[in-house]
């Protein structure tokens, strides 16, 4: 066999921050350690625009207003501190009309940090309903931008999401349910933001160190959604997902119906995409042998009451 083959290019921190700017539909800013704009674009026709050449090499904080200059210095701090992502929304006249924005700060490669900037008036003007429409598309770039860093495919979130979506029909679910489990599914993996890229994109096994720090993408999802109340229903589902029935799993060693269901349903699709799929260091299993993985892994990693809903979904296709 052609080992070779297994193993597909790194892709460079410029190909990432390419693939990113072509997802976010707002303002993204790349910056140094001091807040130095190093590269900065508006995705998808964006109305936002910024008042500065790249070739300037200005700071941020030096071209917004001050208020605006003290709350960015704030997060600054706070990344510096330890944390993941860092929100914090301000005032700007736009046009000779006041309008409201939100930055997200969220660390790249190399001490750079990456700030993605989105109008949101509609979010403080509009009707609930208009709100929620605001936010999906919102979560929707944002994910789809930060997933684009290890270069995951769009396929790849939507077979898990619909093959969750798929398993909770079966389980008598709620519309209301999927709505969230959908939602949980888009975002399950986007922890990995903040996970090196020596790890994150190392072509072959980790070793047990390396775990350590892998295994922390759990938590800090759970950290970056937790600020969206909205999203709150779905927020078991990326802090969850590697949880498992006998109580081996992490973040928080849960067992058995202590893990919460939509997490339950959800190990199924990720497990049974990820041994379908090829890894730089193996190939991409047959149904029949990952099916009899999950099954002889039920009442271990799995919920024995799922599993042959799980496996005769997967069997009649």
């Amino acid at each position: 066999m052609n080992t070779g083959l297994l193993y597909k290019k790194l892709p460079s921190s410029a190909q990432r921050l390419d693939a990113m700017f072509q997802a976010f539909d707002g303002l993204m800013l790349v910056l140094d350690g001091s807040g130095r704009i190093l590269d900065y674009k508006a995705g998808n026709n964006s109305p936002l625009g910024f008042p500065v050449h790249k070739k300037d090499s200005v700071k941020f904080q030096d071209v917004v207003p001050a208020d605006v200059s003290r709350k960015y210095k704030t997060a600054l701090q706070e990344l510096r501190n330890g944390s993941k992502v860092v929100s914090f929304e301000y005032v700007l006249d736009v046009l000779k009309k006041k309008t409201w924005f939100e930055s997200r700060l969220v660390p790249f490669a190399n001490e750079q940090n990456i700030m993605f900037v989105r109008d949101i008036t509609t979010y403080k003007q509009s009707s609930s309903d208009e709100v929620t429409l605001a936010y999906e598309k919102t979560v929707e770039s944002w994910s789809q931008a930060l997933y684009l860093r290890d270069q995951e495919t769009e396929d790849h979130t939507r077979r898990v999401t619909d093959m969750a979506c798929k398993l909770a029909c079966r389980l008598g679910l709620s519309d209301a349910d999927l709505v969230h489990i959908r939602r949980g599914s888009a975002l399950h993996d986007i922890g990995k933001v903040a996970i090196p890229d020596g790890i994150l994109f190392k072509p072959g096994p980790l070793t047990e160190e390396e775990w350590v720090v892998m295994r922390r993408h759990t938590v800090i999802a759970a950290e970056i959604l937790a600020p969206i109340q909205y999203l709150a229903p779905a927020l078991s589902i990326p802090r969850s997902h590697h949880e498992k029935w006998d109580g081996s799993g992490y973040p928080d060693g849960l067992a058995g119906e202590s893990i919460p269901l939509f997490a339950r349903i959800f190990a199924f699709a990720d497990v049974y995409d990820a041994l379908t799929s090829d890894r730089p260091y193996r190939r991409a299993w047959e149904q029949a042998e990952s099916l009899a993985f999950i099954t002889g892994q039920s009442g271990t990693h799995f919920d024995p009451s799922i599993t042959p809903v799980f496996t005769t979904m997967l069997l009649e296709g």
